[in-house]
């Protein structure tokens, strides 16, 4: 993982996807861009109540900086589903330039070249899958409702039916969230791990702090579920949003008055 900066943009960039020399990615954080008041400065999000033109101009900064296809962007429209939508040339622009026309989509996935995949995250885990046989690419939006009905695993699978994507052939990534030191949850959430996850008792404890409430480790949550498909090569950023709120917009930190990051991966 690397801390990326150029000129006043900071973002976040995995040494594995990097290596592979076929794609181009980031995480980015709270800097570089040109939002003010809460949305300061870099907020990638259309739906947090600021004004277009701002965020247009941070997508552009950032594309300028990373090297992505401006005009091709196309975002996800989560609802801590696991709906994963194929990505084509038809969709390029959609949900920055243009309308989307979908909902309800937390993954993206595509074999397009020159198609950045945007999701967008404020603690909740984002996931980047690379298929470096097939040339193949996803990004997850992982709260912790898509986390504990196992969304990871679902947009690989979708990989597998899509692309005929082998497991053992993927290079993946756990982005910036909320880390165990600070996700806590009680009864109600934890059931819906339990119910889905057999293994949830070893990634779980009760939180000493307070009554009836459990911290959870969702970085290795998300980890377990790709590994147990055969998915060997994940990098986990190790970066707490909730912890770092100077760098990250973190919905727990700061409740509504903050913008959102995004997590950006395309083909090259």
């Amino acid at each position: 993982m690397k801390i990326n900066r150029k000129n006043d943009l900071e973002y976040i960039t995995f040494d594995n996807l990097e290596q592979t020399g076929l794609v181009k990615h980031c995480f980015t954080t709270r800097h570089g861009g040109v939002s003010t008041d809460y949305w300061a400065s870099m907020n990638m999000g259309f739906a947090r109540g600021e004004k277009r033109e701002p965020v247009l101009q941070n997508y552009k900064i950032l594309a300028e900086a990373v090297g992505f296809t401006a005009e091709n962007y196309v975002t996800s429209q989560q609802t801590h589903t696991t709906n994963v939508r194929r990505v084509t040339a038809a969709d390029a622009g959609k949900g920055v330039w243009t309308e989307r026309g979908y909902t309800d989509v937390d993954g993206l996935i595509t074999n397009e070249k020159h198609i950045p995949l945007v999701i967008f995250g404020a603690d909740c885990v984002p996931v980047f899958l690379l298929d470096k046989k097939n040339h193949a690419i996803g990004v997850a939006h992982c709260g912790w409702v898509g986390t504990g009905n196992r969304m990871a695993e679902k947009i690989l699978q979708e990989m597998m039916r899509t692309f005929g994507t082998d497991p053992a052939d993927v290079t993946a990534a756990i982005g910036p969230s909320i880390g165990k030191c600070c996700f806590q949850m009680d009864e109600p959430v934890l059931a819906l791990f339990r119910k889905n996850i057999p293994w949830t008792e070893e990634i779980v404890e009760k939180d000493p702090a307070a009554e009836g409430k459990y911290k959870m480790d969702l970085w290795e949550c998300n980890r377990r579920l790709l590994a147990e498909m055969g998915v060997q090569d994940i990098e986990i950023s190790g970066l707490c949003t909730k912890c770092d709120q100077k760098r990250f917009y973190s919905h727990r930190g700061m409740g509504e008055k903050r913008g959102v990051m995004a997590g950006v991966i395309e083909l090259i």
